[in-house]
């Protein structure tokens, strides 16, 4: 019950809240519908100084994706580059709910205008 709640509510979400954007790796470029988020990592750096970073988020759905997205892949959006990164060591991606039908893409901005 609770699984088919989470589909319908991702399903509503990617309807209302989604736009087109383009995930690029190498020469495969495939476009997606994303909703767009963000994430605030905080860590200390070497100097005991709490450190604030933010990243731009994508979600999309794992079966419009086809592939486990990785650090140096691009997604276009807007008219902007980002490249999908996570400071800290983190992951670059976590799953969005607990039954994995999405996943939280982290990503900085690398080209075009903010």
């Amino acid at each position: 019950m609770i699984r088919s709640g989470i589909d319908a509510l991702r399903s509503a979400q990617l309807d209302v809240f989604s736009t087109d954007v383009t995930y690029r790796r190498g020469g495969m470029e495939t476009s997606v519908k994303a909703v767009v988020g963000r994430t605030v990592f905080r860590s200390t750096n070497d100097y005991g100084v709490w450190v604030r970073t933010e990243t731009r988020d994508f979600i999309v759905r794992a079966d419009q994706l086809g592939l486990e997205p990785r650090q140096g892949d691009v997604i276009d959006f807007d008219g902007c580059e980002y490249e999908v990164l996570a400071p800290y060591g983190e992951p670059v991606w976590r799953w969005s709910d607990p039954y994995r039908t999405a996943r939280r893409i982290h990503t900085k901005l690398t080209g075009g205008e903010a």
